[in-house]
């Protein structure tokens, strides 16, 4: 059968699944969740659209898999609530029902967590915790995470995993960039620890080895992971894409798909969701560069929504596949009319972030 993007519209074997095209559903937010963090069936009707669009894969955004220190958000998917897995089962069936893998993002915020916005106060009395002692600049106070709550952390991982799989998804994703808790511990700038999980590379990328190794020791072997990462951070004393580098190929072992992104929402939110003043597919370099050294499936994302220029990127080998995100608000139906051929009736993202006001307005 003819197609105009052949490329882009070929399968990809991940683990033991197989994709039936290169373009996936990136993370996106929602905001309709209960306070308690449990899916609505409007959160999962807007799942199961990009699923009815065409997407190989989509990814339900943001589960915090230890809620009372992880929360990132007023509204988080809350993978330790009593009947979560009503609400994820639901969803991964409406995904799965439309020829979609169903994965879902698996996350932690760190010193980024609001660990007291469900109740509007401070008076919690839950810390937030960080790699290293820290004052924000809100003037909020960060503890160095202590070992046992590591551990527990990199439990909470595995077991919601083994969640998540239980519920019927087909993949998870560990969200290891953007400035969050496994970022927190990667990068120089954040980690000033001096015990075994601060300075050397090992040492930082010991959290995201251990979060791993939980997570495939909960969900088997053949059951695909994929991981997200920044491949540069783009501030003075943190990371770049040398050493992201080697950073991949400690895990590469342990994971089935590597997105790779960048920025840190701390410091560049422009770079983490490029915006109309950036290049379209201003992260593809970096995706290109991960692929000479790594031999898994490399994804790129950041701002591409042309199937000609993704067509382009996986022909000639900078990527395997390409995630959107907005682009998917603009046009949930963008991958079945490139598959299609029918790229001229797609309706492209603009990137004007009022996607973003939209959702910042509605979790208050």
């Amino acid at each position: 059968m003819y197609r105009k993007f052949p490329h882009l519209s070929a399968p990809l074997q991940v683990g033991n699944i197989i994709l039936r095209n290169r373009m996936f559903s990136a993370p996106m937010s929602h905001p309709n969740i209960t306070p308690e963090g449990l899916i609505t069936p409007q959160m999962t009707a807007y799942y199961e659209l990009r699923a009815r669009g065409g997407a190989a894969v989509v990814t339900v955004s943001e589960a915090i898999t230890h809620f009372r220190t992880g929360k990132s958000h007023d509204r988080n998917v809350n993978l330790n609530a009593d009947y979560a897995i009503l609400g994820l089962s639901e969803t991964a069936r409406a995904i799965k029902r439309h020829g979609a893998a169903a994965s879902i993002e698996l996350s932690h915020g760190g010193y980024r967590s609001n660990v007291d916005s469900a109740e509007k106060n401070s008076s919690s009395g839950e810390i937030k915790y960080g790699p290293s002692d820290t004052i924000l600049p809100d003037g909020k106070e960060v503890r160095e995470m202590p070992v046992d709550v590591i551990r527990e952390i990199v439990k909470s991982f595995g077991e919601g995993a083994a969640l998540c799989k239980r519920a019927g998804f087909d993949m998870v994703m560990v969200h290891g960039g953007h400035g969050w808790l496994i970022n927190q511990f990667l990068s120089p700038y954040t980690n000033k620890r001096s015990d075994k999980y601060g300075g050397s590379l090992e040492n930082r990328a010991r959290l995201a080895l251990e979060i791993l190794d939980s997570v495939r020791g909960a969900v088997g072997p053949s059951f695909p992971i994929e991981f997200r990462m920044s491949a540069e951070e783009y501030i003075e004393g943190g990371y770049d894409i040398t050493e992201a580098v080697e950073f991949a190929k400690l895990i590469e072992s342990r994971i089935d798909l590597l997105h790779v992104s960048t920025g840190n929402l701390n410091f560049n939110f422009n770079r983490t969701h490029p915006t109309m003043f950036e290049e379209r597919g201003c992260n593809v370099v970096y995706a290109a560069e991960m692929k000479k050294h790594v031999k898994i499936p490399v994804v790129t994302i950041g701002a591409i929504s042309d199937p000609v220029m993704m067509e382009d990127i996986i022909a000639s080998g900078k990527a395997d596949a390409i995630a959107m995100a907005r682009a998917l608000q603009a046009d949930p139906y963008l991958p079945r009319k490139a598959v299609l051929g029918r790229d001229e009736e797609i309706t492209p993202c603009i990137r004007c972030l009022t996607c973003f006001a939209e959702r910042f307005m509605l979790r208050r």
